[in-house]
Parts: C-alpha cells; structure tokens; sequence
C-alpha cells in the first residue's frame, strides 16, 4: 500500500475556494479502527454549513469535510472481528469528519457491511439521507397510513427518499420543489401532486391538489418564506416536522398561529439519534437498506465529482443546481 494519498483540507472558512486539495499521509489504524480505501465519499448539505462556520457543532481547523464514504477495508486495528474482515466492503460513519480522501480512518464500530451487489456511490445516500428519511416518519411522524403528505425540497437526498418512504407507509403525497425539472424527479418517485413554491400564495395550491384541505403532516427544510407558507398548507391539528433551514432565513408566522389552529411543530436532529438512541438509528438504518436491496427504494443516479473537484460540487449545491445525492469518487 502507497503511504499517502490525497485529501480535501479546509483551512480557513469561506468560500469553497478554501476545499484544498492536499498530499496527506495515510493513517495506520489503532485498536477497534480499521483503514478503508475510498471509492464513494457523499456530500451533504451540512459539509458546506460546516465550511462557512455555520455548522451547529463547532468545526476545528485544519478540518476533512465528509461523514460518510464507501470502500473497501485494507487494514484494521487490533481488536478488530468479523464482520469488518480486510476486504470487505462497508459505509463508513464518520462523525468527525475525515470523508473527503482517498483513504479514511473510521471506529469499525461505526461501518455498515454493505450488499454485494450495492453500488458504491448508490450507498452514500443511505446514511444521512436514508437515516433521516427513515426516522423522521418512523420515530416522529410515525403512523402516515391514509395521511395527506407534504415535503418540501422533494427532489433533494432526503426529500426524494421521504416522497417514497410516505408512500410505501400509505400516505398521500404532495410534493414541493423549485423547479419543474425538479417536481419532475417527484413526480418519478411516486408522488401524487406536485407544486411548485417558487410562486407566490403556492399554499392555496397546495390545498388545491387535496380537495381544497390543508394537509396533515409536513415535512420542512427550507426557511424563511417556504416555512411560512408551508404552516398555511397545515390542516387544523396539522403536524410540521423541521429538519433544516437551507436558506439560513427565519420564518415569521407568530406562535398563536399554532395556538389557534392547534398545530405542532417538531424538530430533527440524525446527531440526537445517533449518539442517544443508538439502536433505534441502525434498525432505521438496517430498514433502509433492506428496502434498497429489495428494489421497494431507489436512490436516484447520484450527481458525481471528482474527489480534486470537490469546491465544485459544493458551488452547486449551494446554486440549487443538484438533484438527489451528490458523491465524491476517487481514482484508483
């Protein structure tokens, strides 16, 4: 095995500009470690928070952006047993980073064997996204069965799983997105209405595709207008479930909004899961991936960029230009 290998390093905060490309040394694994050789790195939305020091969490300098990658395990620590064998091939976890390189270190505690016949750049979208799609209807949502459904950023990583996992739990789907090529992709996934919330009072267009009713549950990521218009779709007793604000702008509806129309409001966090319901996350994890290797869940083709083309890939997630999930690959 070489001794280094390339790396994304993030030295200041800013622009992507500051994704640099690097010559690193490769780490050798410490006891319950294990080094995997990269072949898939996904993206997220919070790697260009983290970038922008906007992250919830703080982000030390020098920082690796990345917490999730695929590939094949090349040499493990001691202590390390089946089923994290050399060889085998898993998705890594990487709660503090270190995704964007050609090798990673990563707790082998923390790396999910994967199927023999999963594609690896197709196994980036089940952490992050296929977590937080999961548990989002299965621990606060929960019962969907003969719900009306809205999801807002409906053609996004999450947004896409979300459009299908509330279909196969028997809800009605109302998907919202930005685009028409976009509500497109919706559309594909199963959806049963589309609307796009680029326009004004889209709200009342929401009601429109459910027989002139607000919906039940909504599922929320956008901010600042979007959210507003978002609770006015709300049924009366309506749930909003809130897992991101990708715009960075507040909404404004006044709390007696809620009180007057008896709604609720509730949010997610995939981090709470991970670190204070360990178990609860890996059977909504194990449950995603029994989906995918049943063909009931499909990952939308990933948008792929080379691991050096990483700045890149972060432009365009944040000019709203991807579609699904966004990966790194590397080239071996």
């Amino acid at each position: 095995m070489t001794k280094t290998m390339k790396q994304v390093q993030l030295h200041q905060f800013g622009s992507p500009d500051e994704l640099k490309i690097v010559e690193s040394i490769i780490p050798q694994p410490k006891a319950g470690e294990v080094i995997i050789k990269v072949e898939a790195i996904g993206v997220n939305y919070s790697d260009t928070l983290r970038r922008r020091n906007l992250y919830f969490q703080p982000t030390p300098l020098p920082y690796v952006l990345g917490s999730e990658a695929v590939g094949k395990i090349v040499s493990v620590g001691e202590g390390v047993t089946e089923p994290y064998a050399i060889g085998t091939t898993v998705l890594a976890i990487l709660p503090f980073g270190g995704g964007y390189a050609e090798y990673v270190c990563a707790i082998a505690q923390y790396c999910v064997p994967l199927p023999p016949n999963m594609d690896a750049k197709t196994a980036t979208a089940i952490f992050v996204q296929g977590s937080t799609a999961q548990l989002m209807i299965s621990q606060v949502a929960k019962d969907l069965a003969g719900k009306t459904v809205l999801i807002n950023a409906a053609a996004g990583g999450v947004g896409s799983l979300l459009v299908q996992l509330a279909k196969l739990n028997g809800a009605k789907v109302i998907a919202a997105s930005s685009s028409d090529e976009k509500l497109n992709v919706a559309k594909a996934n199963g959806a049963d209405a589309t609307v796009n919330y680029s326009t004004t009072n889209w709200n009342e267009k929401v009601k429109e595709a459910n027989n002139g009713k607000g919906v039940d549950v909504a599922f929320e990521m956008v901010g600042g207008d979007v959210y507003n218009e978002t609770i006015k779709s709300l049924a009366q007793g309506g749930h909003l479930i809130i897992y991101g604000c990708a715009s960075g702008v507040q909404g404004n509806i006044h709390p007696e909004y809620f009180v007057d129309e008896n709604m609720s409001q509730s949010g997610f966090n995939l981090a709470f899961y991970i670190t204070t319901k360990p178990q609860v996350w890996q059977e909504a994890l194990g449950a995603v991936i029994g989906l995918i290797a049943q063909g009931k869940l499909k990952i939308e083709t990933p948008k792929i960029f080379a691991l050096q083309d990483a700045a890149e890939a972060h432009r365009q997630i944040e000019a709203r230009q991807t579609t699904g999930k966004v990966v790194l690959t590397t080239n071996h």
